[in-house]
Protein backbone atom coordinates (compact mmCIF):
# COMPACT_ATOMS: atom_id res chain seq x y z
CA UNK A 1 0.00 0.00 0.00
CA UNK A 2 2.84 2.52 0.43
CA UNK A 3 4.29 1.78 -2.67
CA UNK A 4 1.25 2.58 -4.28
CA UNK A 5 1.05 5.85 -2.43
CA UNK A 6 4.52 6.63 -2.72
CA UNK A 7 3.85 5.93 -6.57
CA UNK A 8 0.85 8.60 -6.88
CA UNK A 9 2.87 10.90 -4.86
CA UNK A 10 5.62 11.03 -7.59
CA UNK A 11 3.49 10.57 -10.65
CA UNK A 12 1.86 14.31 -8.99
CA UNK A 13 4.99 15.59 -8.32
CA UNK A 14 6.26 14.96 -11.24
CA UNK A 15 3.06 16.50 -13.24
CA UNK A 16 3.41 19.40 -11.19
CA UNK A 17 6.47 20.22 -12.10
CA UNK A 18 6.07 19.46 -16.08
CA UNK A 19 3.18 22.07 -15.33
CA UNK A 20 5.27 24.56 -14.23
CA UNK A 21 8.24 24.21 -16.64
CA UNK A 22 6.07 24.44 -19.57
CA UNK A 23 2.92 26.09 -18.76
CA UNK A 24 4.15 28.88 -15.80
CA UNK A 25 7.77 29.51 -16.61
CA UNK A 26 7.21 30.69 -20.40
CA UNK A 27 4.18 32.75 -18.86
CA UNK A 28 6.09 34.48 -16.31
CA UNK A 29 9.12 34.67 -18.98
CA UNK A 30 6.61 36.71 -21.06
CA UNK A 31 4.81 38.98 -18.53
CA UNK A 32 8.08 39.88 -17.31
CA UNK A 33 9.37 40.82 -21.09
CA UNK A 34 5.99 42.55 -21.49
CA UNK A 35 6.53 44.94 -17.97
CA UNK A 36 10.26 45.39 -18.67
CA UNK A 37 10.29 46.34 -22.33
CA UNK A 38 10.62 44.01 -25.07
CA UNK A 39 12.17 47.64 -27.30
CA UNK A 40 13.96 48.57 -23.81
CA UNK A 41 15.84 44.88 -24.25
CA UNK A 42 16.70 46.04 -27.83
CA UNK A 43 17.72 49.46 -26.97
CA UNK A 44 20.21 48.91 -24.22
CA UNK A 45 21.72 45.93 -26.65
CA UNK A 46 22.10 48.05 -30.10
CA UNK A 47 21.89 52.22 -30.71
CA UNK A 48 22.60 54.74 -32.54
CA UNK A 49 25.46 56.69 -32.54
CA UNK A 50 24.13 60.15 -32.63
CA UNK A 51 27.04 61.64 -34.18
CA UNK A 52 28.52 59.62 -36.76
CA UNK A 53 24.97 57.64 -37.29
CA UNK A 54 27.07 54.06 -36.93
CA UNK A 55 25.31 51.20 -35.39
CA UNK A 56 26.80 50.10 -31.69
CA UNK A 57 26.20 47.14 -30.33
CA UNK A 58 26.89 47.04 -26.31
CA UNK A 59 28.29 43.98 -24.96
CA UNK A 60 27.66 42.55 -21.61
CA UNK A 61 31.04 43.69 -20.27
CA UNK A 62 30.79 47.05 -21.05
CA UNK A 63 32.23 47.34 -24.24
CA UNK A 64 30.77 48.46 -27.28
CA UNK A 65 31.39 47.34 -31.02
CA UNK A 66 30.65 49.92 -34.07
CA UNK A 67 29.17 48.04 -37.22
CA UNK A 68 30.72 50.02 -40.58
CA UNK A 69 29.50 47.23 -42.97
CA UNK A 70 27.01 48.69 -45.38
CA UNK A 71 23.29 46.73 -44.21
CA UNK A 72 20.31 46.92 -46.91
CA UNK A 73 16.51 46.76 -46.44
CA UNK A 74 16.60 42.62 -47.30
CA UNK A 75 13.53 43.26 -49.38
CA UNK A 76 11.44 45.76 -51.04
CA UNK A 77 7.76 46.31 -49.48
CA UNK A 78 5.27 47.39 -46.86
CA UNK A 79 5.97 46.49 -43.20
CA UNK A 80 2.87 45.17 -41.91
CA UNK A 81 4.07 44.15 -38.39
CA UNK A 82 6.22 45.95 -36.40
CA UNK A 83 8.93 44.34 -34.01
CA UNK A 84 6.73 44.37 -30.70
CA UNK A 85 3.83 44.06 -31.56
CA UNK A 86 1.52 41.36 -30.50
CA UNK A 87 1.10 38.59 -33.29
CA UNK A 88 -2.18 36.93 -31.94
CA UNK A 89 -2.05 33.33 -32.19
CA UNK A 90 1.26 33.24 -33.14
CA UNK A 91 3.48 35.04 -30.89
CA UNK A 92 2.44 37.47 -27.96
CA UNK A 93 5.30 39.50 -29.12
CA UNK A 94 6.48 39.96 -32.73
CA UNK A 95 10.42 39.16 -32.86
CA UNK A 96 11.02 40.80 -36.06
CA UNK A 97 9.50 43.01 -38.87
CA UNK A 98 7.29 41.69 -41.75
CA UNK A 99 7.69 43.12 -44.99
CA UNK A 100 4.86 42.24 -47.66
CA UNK A 101 4.79 42.88 -50.93
CA UNK A 102 2.17 46.07 -51.77
CA UNK A 103 0.17 43.70 -54.56
CA UNK A 104 0.05 40.88 -52.62
CA UNK A 105 2.25 38.67 -54.67
CA UNK A 106 5.66 36.37 -53.70
CA UNK A 107 8.55 35.62 -55.43
CA UNK A 108 10.42 38.99 -54.99
CA UNK A 109 14.03 38.71 -54.24
CA UNK A 110 15.55 38.05 -50.40
CA UNK A 111 18.68 39.63 -50.06
CA UNK A 112 21.07 40.01 -46.51
CA UNK A 113 20.69 42.75 -44.98
CA UNK A 114 24.44 42.37 -44.24
CA UNK A 115 27.36 40.44 -45.40
CA UNK A 116 28.34 37.31 -43.14
CA UNK A 117 27.78 32.95 -43.48
CA UNK A 118 24.58 30.94 -43.66
CA UNK A 119 24.11 28.76 -40.57
CA UNK A 120 21.31 27.35 -41.72
CA UNK A 121 18.68 26.73 -44.43
CA UNK A 122 16.27 24.56 -44.45
CA UNK A 123 12.67 24.52 -43.12
CA UNK A 124 11.72 23.19 -39.59
CA UNK A 125 8.57 22.99 -36.66
CA UNK A 126 9.27 26.45 -35.57
CA UNK A 127 6.63 28.40 -37.88
CA UNK A 128 9.06 30.36 -39.66
CA UNK A 129 8.47 27.80 -42.30
CA UNK A 130 11.42 27.74 -45.29
CA UNK A 131 14.02 29.82 -43.50
CA UNK A 132 18.12 30.85 -43.91
CA UNK A 133 19.75 31.94 -40.81
CA UNK A 134 22.99 34.35 -41.39
CA UNK A 135 26.05 34.67 -38.90
CA UNK A 136 26.88 38.37 -39.60
CA UNK A 137 29.13 38.62 -37.49
CA UNK A 138 30.06 40.42 -33.83
CA UNK A 139 26.96 38.18 -32.52
CA UNK A 140 24.83 39.23 -34.71
CA UNK A 141 22.24 36.85 -36.49
CA UNK A 142 19.90 37.63 -39.17
CA UNK A 143 16.94 35.34 -40.14
CA UNK A 144 14.30 35.71 -43.24
CA UNK A 145 11.50 33.41 -42.76
CA UNK A 146 8.56 32.18 -44.67
CA UNK A 147 10.25 32.09 -48.21
CA UNK A 148 8.67 30.12 -51.39
CA UNK A 149 12.26 28.77 -51.70
CA UNK A 150 15.42 29.08 -50.50
CA UNK A 151 18.12 29.82 -52.99
CA UNK A 152 21.55 29.38 -50.17
CA UNK A 153 23.20 26.97 -48.49
CA UNK A 154 24.64 26.04 -45.47
CA UNK A 155 28.61 27.74 -45.27
CA UNK A 156 28.14 29.73 -47.69
CA UNK A 157 29.50 33.72 -47.66
CA UNK A 158 26.89 35.83 -48.78
CA UNK A 159 26.97 39.62 -49.44
CA UNK A 160 23.82 42.25 -49.65
CA UNK A 161 24.20 41.75 -53.42
CA UNK A 162 23.29 38.37 -53.36
CA UNK A 163 19.98 36.41 -53.46
CA UNK A 164 19.34 33.73 -51.13
CA UNK A 165 15.57 33.21 -51.35
CA UNK A 166 12.06 34.20 -52.66
CA UNK A 167 9.66 36.19 -50.75
CA UNK A 168 6.82 33.87 -49.74
CA UNK A 169 4.14 31.91 -47.41
CA UNK A 170 5.47 28.90 -45.93
CA UNK A 171 5.08 27.98 -41.85
CA UNK A 172 2.59 30.21 -40.03
CA UNK A 173 2.44 33.01 -42.49
CA UNK A 174 -1.91 34.57 -43.45
CA UNK A 175 -0.02 36.21 -46.32
CA UNK A 176 3.38 36.12 -48.49
CA UNK A 177 5.80 38.27 -46.50
CA UNK A 178 8.98 37.72 -45.24
CA UNK A 179 9.78 37.82 -41.35
CA UNK A 180 12.83 39.33 -40.76
CA UNK A 181 14.48 39.48 -37.40
CA UNK A 182 18.05 40.53 -36.31
CA UNK A 183 19.05 38.78 -33.10
CA UNK A 184 22.30 40.15 -30.91
CA UNK A 185 23.61 37.70 -28.72
CA UNK A 186 20.84 35.13 -29.33
CA UNK A 187 18.39 38.37 -28.66
CA UNK A 188 15.74 39.78 -31.07
CA UNK A 189 16.34 43.57 -31.33
CA UNK A 190 14.32 45.64 -33.03
CA UNK A 191 15.44 45.70 -36.84
CA UNK A 192 14.60 49.18 -37.46
CA UNK A 193 18.28 50.27 -35.35
CA UNK A 194 20.24 48.62 -38.30
CA UNK A 195 18.22 49.89 -41.38
CA UNK A 196 16.91 53.71 -41.76
CA UNK A 197 13.73 54.50 -43.68
CA UNK A 198 11.46 51.65 -45.30
CA UNK A 199 11.91 48.87 -47.46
Amino acid sequence: MSTVLSFWLELRLLLITFFIVLIVLPILAMLTLTNFGFQDVSDKLVTVNAKNHTVEIHDLDGTTTTITETMIWPVNGVVTLEFGQPDPPYQPLHTGIDIANPEGKQGDSIHPFMKGTVIYAGEDLSGYGKHVIINNGNNITSLYGHMSAINSKVGATVNTSEVIGYEGQTGWATGPHVHFQINVYGIPVNPRTFLMGNP
